[in-house]
């Protein structure tokens, strides 16, 4: 009957331990940040693109950005210089700059994937361009931003494909979108917001 004792005592802190552990693994899921890049309407590449915050913390865009490939094999990193932002109960979409709080269940209008893989603002007829849309084979749009409970700016990308055989059309290449808020994901997307804001060292 001496051992009954401690031997409970180690069962219930086993049991203890497992729950603390599952809900810490809980609780850091859910203040998780999760962003969507969705892709409206199809394969047409006229549909809009948005950035969907999904979390449950506001976030703070930094920087939006698309990285294209031609058939030739170039590679150029352009900037969404220009993007439209909902609120989650908000009709009016009212254009900003570059940057600012999305809260949850808000979501930015990217423009339309042709408009994005093109460089034009999202009400330009015109484009400043020095490549056909044709010659554009495959498109990763990605956004950071800066999560309030983190002191790392996180990240979110997704890649798509087009063709072009008659009518173009753009396919994603994945059903998720890739969330970068682990670690190791903190060089690269730091090297994303480098490339944008280009800081100066004193």
């Amino acid at each position: 009957m001496e051992y009954i004792s401690p031997i409970s005592s180690a069962v219930m802190a086993v049991i203890w331990i497992v729950y603390f552990q599952l809900f810490l693994i809980q609780y850091q899921r859910n203040n998780r940040p999760y962003m969507v890049i969705h892709h409206a309407q199809n394969e047409n590449p006229d549909a809009l693109c948005l950035l969907v915050n999904m979390g449950k913390e506001t976030i703070h865009v930094q920087c939006v950005q698309v990285v294209l490939k031609t058939r030739s094999g170039e590679e150029r990193t352009l900037t969404v210089t220009e993007y439209r932002r909902v609120g989650a109960d908000d009709s009016n979409v009212h254009q900003v700059l570059r940057q600012g709080p999305l809260q949850p269940g808000g979501y930015l209008v990217l423009g339309s994937f042709r408009n994005i893989i093109l460089g034009r603002r999202s009400d330009d007829s015109d484009s400043d361009s020095d490549y056909l849309f044709e010659d554009v084979t495959a498109v990763e749009i990605r956004a950071a931003v800066v999560h309030g409970p983190s002191r790392y700016a996180v990240g979110v990308r997704r890649r798509f494909w087009l063709r072009h055989d008659g009518a173009s059309e753009i396919f994603p290449r994945d059903i998720h979108s890739e969330q970068l808020n682990r670690r190791r994901h903190r060089h690269e997307v730091r090297r994303w917001l480098e490339t944008e804001l280009c800081p100066q060292q004193p």
